[in-house]
């Protein structure tokens, strides 16, 4: 590890179904340049202090592709292996959202993780919480911790959206 990077965290062993991500670009890209296409809040499912409770949950779907070194006849980046991701969050606390419009690109979404520790409310330990900050480049920014995190689905598409024969593997927002 360079001094660089020291501070680097690795969120996939903390992502379930990471894979389906990292299958595709062989690691988990830092969504430069993504655009987030909705969000979707739930809660009031449960007690949040039941065990086994996920409640609130925060989904998020966003197209994300990488890019290439290639340039196009008119100058542009070539980006390839665009994908339509929808990411779960569950046990959302400290959620701070603004400026979601018709154009929401980020320049990054950073992971990070948030050792265990006192509870605040009642007796025992609050448990490792995984940190999400959403840098905007245009339109949404955020940020917010987690219980746990998952890729519900990634699927191959284009400006326009899911390839054909893919829709089905999208949950709906």
């Amino acid at each position: 590890m360079t001094e660089d990077n020291a501070d680097w965290f690795d969120p996939l062993p903390f992502i379930k179904s990471s894979d389906k991500i990292k299958d595709i670009f062989g690691y988990l890209p830092t969504f430069h340049d993504a655009e987030i296409h909705s969000l979707s809040l739930s809660g009031g499912v449960a007690d949040p202090f039941e065990t086994g409770c996920e409640s609130p949950m925060l989904d998020i779907r966003i197209h994300l592709w990488e890019m290439t070194n290639e340039v196009d006849e008119k100058g542009w980046i070539v980006l390839a292996e665009h994908t339509l991701a929808e990411l779960r969050f569950r046990n959302v606390e400290k959620l701070e959202l603004s400026n979601f419009n018709y154009h929401n690109c980020i320049m990054e979404m950073i992971f990070g993780m948030e050792p265990e520790n006192l509870n605040p409310v009642g007796s025992g330990r609050h448990p490792p919480m995984i940190t999400v900050e959403i840098l905007p480049a245009f339109g949404l920014s955020g940020k917010f911790k987690c219980q746990s995190a998952e890729v519900v689905s990634a699927v191959p598409c284009d400006l326009d959206g899911p390839l054909t024969g893919q829709l089905s593997d999208l949950s709906t927002p």
